[in-house]
């Protein structure tokens, strides 16, 4: 049976859904609405580099952190692309966020309890990037960044309780973003 895994990959702006799939030591995947096609992969240059064969192509992938938020610096055939990779349910509640996301404002879905605050005030964050986490429902729920910007406030303190529609990060987009 095929273990499969959804992501949202953002290259350069540019947003793609990719499926990865593995049975024992295959590896299969489908990029937008491609059909799956056969993808080997094995770390070279002392594991700093991975060789990926997709396809009848293979590519030469230098990974390295690229900041905040859980971008990715990728350099494949020497072209570099900052890369953001998000699983499935990350990317859709990015996306739920809809027109909100602008304000830069995020707010308890549900009644919970502040567990950690992972930013600060003056900080700038990334678009994604983690920015609180809540325990509701016996389960903790780390929230993320709509906008990239700067933290202006954080109306919330660790251990205090939260009710839906209660401001929890406030961020100021950056011009522009």
């Amino acid at each position: 049976m095929w273990m499969k895994k959804r992501y949202v990959v953002d290259l350069d702006g540019d947003q793609h859904n990719a499926v990865v799939a593995r049975r024992g030591e295959a590896t299969e995947i489908a990029v937008d609405e491609s059909p799956a096609r056969p993808a080997n992969h094995r770390p070279v240059l002392g594991g700093r580099a991975l060789s990926l064969r997709y396809g009848r192509r293979l590519h030469l992938i230098h990974l390295s952190e690229g900041g905040a938020g859980g971008a990715v610096d990728v350099t494949v055939g020497g072209r570099p692309v900052t890369t953001m990779v998000m699983d499935e349910l990350r990317a859709q509640a990015l996306e739920s966020l809809g027109t909100a996301a602008g304000s830069g404002t995020i707010c308890a879905d549900i009644p919970g309890l502040v567990v950690e605050l992972k930013v600060e005030p003056g900080q700038k964050v990334h678009q994604g990037e983690p920015v609180i986490v809540v325990e509701a429902m016996k389960m903790q729920n780390e929230l993320c960044a709509a906008v990239s910007g700067t933290v202006i406030e954080i109306p919330v303190a660790s251990g205090a309780s939260v009710n839906p529609g209660d401001p929890l990060v406030v961020i100021e987009p950056e011009p522009g973003g």
